[in-house]
């Protein structure tokens, strides 16, 4: 119970730190891009688009990206193999993070979706990255290191 309590209490405090944080500055309207530095083992870079509107999110992209351009949510032997493996694939899993994150408009506050919980955290670093570039106003690609 004290466990449980405590972690209310921390995500509520860490989400209200992160609301003033944002509300005093304040996001940009403008399209804003972010994505890994590398490409992984398998050979893709993750990347998020976000567009702001009225200091709001409101639509996000979220996918992979191999060397020749094309993109893992449109590889459909991917889809075949990790739906096999673990229920899910990366045609639901990418809108399904992107769609969290216009709903709440944070991404710490975005669950993780079983199955595709690695991606989850490549989307969270990347949405930050994205949402920091929002609200300084910056419109280059925002570059982030990938975790090894």
């Amino acid at each position: 119970m004290n466990k449980k309590v405590l972690a209310l209490l921390s995500s509520v405090v860490l989400t209200a730190g992160m609301l003033v944080g944002c509300g005093s500055k304040g996001m940009k309207d403008g399209s804003y891009k972010s994505e890994f530095d590398t490409f992984d083992d398998h050979g893709w870079k993750g990347q998020v688009e976000i567009t702001v509107a009225d200091g709001k999110i409101t639509d996000a992209k979220f996918d992979y990206v191999n060397e020749s351009g094309d993109l893992k949510s449109k590889d459909a032997e991917y889809q075949e193999k990790m739906t096999k493996v673990s229920g899910i694939g990366p045609v639901e899993f990418s809108t399904q993070y992107a769609e969290a994150l216009v709903e709440k408009q944070d991404p710490a506050t975005v669950d993780a979706i079983t199955g595709a919980t690695t991606s989850g955290d490549d989307f969270k670093l990347l949405a930050d990255a994205a949402i920091q570039h929002a609200n300084d106003g910056k419109t280059e690609t925002a570059v982030v290191k990938a975790k090894k």
